[in-house]
């Protein structure tokens, strides 16, 4: 039960579901699922992710509210190349092209992907992990992520592989369920947003913070929430 944000094993358990054990570490407050799922059940998962068929038919909603988060932020990054990492089908990348930036979007669903070229076909799409972002797509300004990291399985080389990618000063925006937030139960299983093995990774506003700026990624804002979700835009140093 070695934390994989802080390396702790001072871990005490908080619950159980869907088989997995969940944890929450008492150095940095990240909570886990343990054991972590396999790279077989992840790759059954996501090679045609449940969710696909309802983000489509909202598509334009998504498309909408995206645009209204990066139209906040867009003119404090160092420039235009833009990357939606998680892009499952494409509303982000869309959103991004139609405010004018150069927009590219990776998923490790290659349903994903395909939705994605067939509903917003002037976008630059990828399927594959992050370590296999197109070289010629360049580094990036502004990064966008949503309800992407407690899906992951391993940290500290997906956000090394990321800061690798961006530019001095871009920008990254990023959403997640929020473990700390007061509208999350006392009885930690049986809020809606655990469901290991597709969430597995749970923050608050600490954990997030010390895994950020572990890969020279400072804290800019967190937005309130009314709802239990972080929304965080951070900086490359």
């Amino acid at each position: 039960m070695t934390c994989l944000l802080c390396g702790s094993t001072d871990n005490r358990r908080i619950g159980k579901k869907n088989g997995y054990g969940l944890v929450e570490c008492g150095e940095c407050g990240l909570r886990f699922a343990d054991p972590m799922p396999s790279a077989a059940d992840l790759d059954a998962l996501y090679s045609e992710y449940a969710s696909n068929p309802s983000y489509s038919s909202k598509a334009a909603k998504k498309v909408a509210r995206t645009s209204r988060r990066l139209k906040r932020y867009m003119h404090m990054a160092p420039g235009n190349n833009f990357l939606d990492l998680g892009c499952n089908v494409g509303t982000g990348v869309e959103a991004a092209r139609l405010l004018g930036l150069d927009a590219h979007g990776i998923d490790v669903g290659e349903e994903s992907i395909m939705l994605a070229r067939e509903l917003f076909p002037l976008g630059k799409y990828h399927a594959g992990p992050i370590e296999d972002i197109p070289a010629e797509w360049g580094a990036f300004d502004f990064v966008y992520t949503s309800e992407v990291i407690e899906h992951l399985p391993e940290l500290r080389n997906y956000f090394t592989s990321l800061a690798a990618r961006m530019k001095p000063g871009a920008l990254i925006y990023i959403t997640t369920p929020d473990a700390s937030h007061w509208r999350v139960p006392a009885d930690f299983a049986s809020w809606d947003e655990v469901r290991p093995p597709e969430h597995i990774h749970f923050f608050n506003r600490k954990s997030l913070t010390r895994l950020l700026a572990q890969h020279g990624l400072d804290i800019v804002k967190f937005e309130w929430a009314m709802k239990p979700g972080l929304k965080a835009l951070a900086r490359k140093r």
